[in-house]
């Protein structure tokens, strides 16, 4: 039976079509990098899952390329979750040293860091820069317009379906492994350090 995995790249021999989670984190913290940011914290997604894993990594690449040290005490596991990252926040942002800038690995999790922020008296971004990663309409509606990476989910399940009619028709050539990028929406939440 043939197989197409969207949205998990994987090494193993089958056609998948993915975005490119690590170079989007990487885009993220260059980004914050480029406001004068060198205190640059993230709230991980879920650890077991390769979108997880590859935006993190793409943070730690940022701060390497950078030349700016990676500090544990500011890489905070949210787990894609509202209640971890929420806590991942506060945890942050009550911290003696607090960064200047929080990647958070999804927007859900970068709501719940700006909103750990307005309970602390601490604006979003003239105190410090949140960015997001999805472009989830309604987190970034309700964040007031999140600084974020939209997903081309529209255009992998384009792909998706082309490549399955392909495969049907046994003209797919073996492996189709497609990385898409994702596109960076700038909003209102990053500013320049001061």
């Amino acid at each position: 039976i043939p197989t197409l995995v969207l949205n998990n790249p994987s090494p193993e021999p089958f056609k998948c079509i993915a975005i490119n989670n690590r170079q989007a984190a990487r885009q993220a913290v260059e980004y914050l990098i480029s406001l004068g940011h060198k205190k640059i914290a993230t709230v991980a997604g879920d650890l077991n899952t390769q979108a997880g894993q590859d935006r993190l990594q793409g943070y730690y690449e940022a701060l390497d390329a950078a030349g700016l040290p990676k500090e544990k005490k500011w890489v905070k596991k949210g787990g894609f979750l509202r209640t971890p990252a929420r806590t991942a926040a506060h945890a942050l942002l009550t911290a003696n040293e607090k960064p200047t800038a929080i990647f958070a690995a999804s927007d859900v999790m970068a709501l719940e860091v700006i909103d750990a922020a307005k309970s602390f008296n601490i604006k979003v971004p003239e105190h410090i820069s949140v960015v997001g990663f999805d472009n989830n309409l309604g987190v970034v509606e309700a964040s007031g317009k999140l600084t974020t990476f939209e997903q081309p989910i529209v255009d992998m399940a384009r792909m998706g379906i082309e490549i399955l009619y392909q495969m049907s028709l046994g003209l797919a050539k073996l492996p189709v492994k497609i990385l898409l990028e994702a596109k960076m929406i700038k909003g209102k939440t990053t500013a320049t350090v001061k």
